[in-house]
């Protein structure tokens, strides 16, 4: 008897141990849950954070440089980086979430150092190029690459916070088995326990949890019993806490994307208005131009000559301005008409379109075997033309000699051109491929041919960089992604090309 009470005592003692560490093991997996949420709120708050920095700098240049219009992106700017780190610090039990959230934080820094700032310099020095270079900048789509990757956090997360939650449901089961086989050994005392805890304990943490996977599923009103005294009213309080402010979140993250599409469309349209306005005056200008050359040239001494043809020359600059301006604002606009094209072929086109150009500098053009990519051909077409014709223009030799090749790497193409002109600064090698920007005052162009190469190539997936020194020519690489569509086309072995 002594032994079968010892026994008894003994198994009521371990069903009594394996219940409290069920019911433990329940509370961690609500509050693991409510964790990946509390990641999710703040990924919410560090990407509206993210919007008001391109809402701020659009607002500026929109605006005119008017500072108060820059009051959301400085907030944003001071705001951002702590927020990064509570991001941080909450996902550190995710692997894939905390590289997500790293790499979010580089997008930003990224965004910041190369895009916003150098814009508001630009718009404080040129308001109107400002204006015209942000119509379709770079800024929309890396806020658009950032959005995505808070996009590939939350689904972490809540894949997460699913299986936690999962876990919490599952443990709140085991605790209640443990009660039935409570019941089962007829003990009362463990009968009296079960039902206590069922009603205490089980029951608040299930509701939780499903507050939790609502939360999870995108219903961002669910909400959890919050009247207890103690830590499952603390739990409560805390999720209810982290659902409002979620939803909070929501609602500024969408009224904000409101109201950056809509400054989108109004900056489209202003590049177009102000397009024709600029042209209507001066064909103006350059008709009558005209007329006094045909007419009245004779007529003029060597300085009225000479201010005329400074104001023919200068509207022609202008047309060619206004022209490239247009092209650079239009380019990764809608949906790329890609389709499986020969590199040769679309070389070949951009080779007639510089036919004169070439024969007027003597110049010689070479080419290894190119591979087929399924691209816009039209665009890169452009590119590839616009490379050449930097190659021409860039080279003080009586005889240029360029020569274009591609290199297979993993994943994609790389394209080189390259010539033997007067070569770059390594120092000027990223600044060339800004709007605007020019290695010599002496040389033609508007300085946006290579700014409309970076967008085609980014717009396909791709990167563009120049590699060279002053005297010992240039090549300008740029890659692009190599799709299934190109598998059974490849050559044999990869052309011989630039190496990395």
């Amino acid at each position: 008897m002594v032994v079968a009470s010892g026994a008894f005592a003994l198994l009521i003692a371990a069903v009594f141990v394996l219940l409290v560490f069920a019911i433990r093991g329940q509370r961690d997996s609500a509050n693991r849950a409510i964790r990946a949420q509390e990641a999710i709120s703040a990924g919410n708050k560090l990407e509206k954070l993210a919007i008001d920095l391109e809402t701020g700098v659009r607002g500026y240049v929109a605006s005119g440089a008017k500072p108060v219009f820059l009051e959301p992106y400085s907030a944003a700017r001071q705001a951002y980086p702590a927020q990064a780190r509570e991001l941080e610090a909450l996902v550190r039990d995710n692997p894939a979430a905390s590289a997500t959230a790293q790499k979010i934080t580089g997008s930003i820094n990224d965004y910041v150092d190369l895009y916003s700032i150098p814009m508001i310099s630009l718009a404080n020095d040129k308001i109107d190029v400002a204006r015209s270079v942000i119509v379709n900048g770079t800024g929309p789509q890396r806020i658009q690459a950032i959005r995505g990757q808070f996009q590939q956090l939350f689904n972490s997360e809540r894949a997460l916070a699913d299986k936690r939650t999962s876990q919490a449901s599952s443990r709140a089961s085991v605790a209640v088995g443990f009660g039935i086989g409570g019941l089962v050994i007829g003990l009362s005392a463990v009968l009296v326990l079960a039902i206590y805890l069922a009603r205490s304990v089980v029951r608040p943490v299930r509701e939780v949890a499903a507050g939790a996977e609502r939360v999870a599923h995108g219903d961002l009103s669910a909400r959890a019993p919050d009247q207890r005294s103690d830590e499952l009213g603390d739990l409560g309080r805390a999720f209810n806490t982290m659902a409002a402010s979620l939803e909070h979140s929501r609602d500024e993250v969408a009224a904000r994307t409101a109201e950056l599409e809509r400054s989108n469309a109004e900056l489209d349209q202003f590049a177009a208005v102000t397009s024709h306005d600029l042209k209507e005056p001066l064909q103006t200008v350059t008709v009558f131009a005209g007329l006094l050359d045909r007419d009245y040239r004779e007529l003029l001494d060597d300085s009225g000559k000479t201010f005329l043809d400074s104001i023919l020359a200068g509207t022609d600059r202008m047309r060619t301005l206004i022209r490239d301006l247009l092209e650079y604002s239009r380019v990764g606009h809608g949906e790329l008409q890609r389709e499986p094209v020969p590199m040769d072929e679309l070389l070949d086109r951009a080779r007639d379109n510089l036919a004169g150009r070439i024969a007027e500098k003597s110049a010689t053009l070479t080419s290894d075997p190119l591979p087929t990519v399924d691209v816009d051909p039209k665009q890169l077409c452009q590119v590839l033309q616009n490379l050449l014709s930097n190659a021409l223009k860039f080279s003080d030799d009586d005889a240029p000699e360029v020569h274009v090749s591609a290199a297979l790497f993993p994943g994609e193409w790389r394209f080189s051109v390259r010539d033997n002109g007067i070569g770059i600064d390594p120092r000027q090698a990223e600044r060339i491929f800004q709007p605007f920007a020019r290695l010599g005052a002496s040389k033609e162009g508007t300085g946006i041919g290579l700014a409309i190469c970076q967008k085609i190539v980014e717009h396909h997936g791709g990167r563009i960089w120049v590699e060279g020194r002053p005297g010992s020519g240039s090549v300008f690489h740029f890659t692009i992604p190599d799709s299934a569509s190109t598998e059974d086309r490849r050559p044999a072995t990869a052309p011989a090309g630039v190496g990395a």
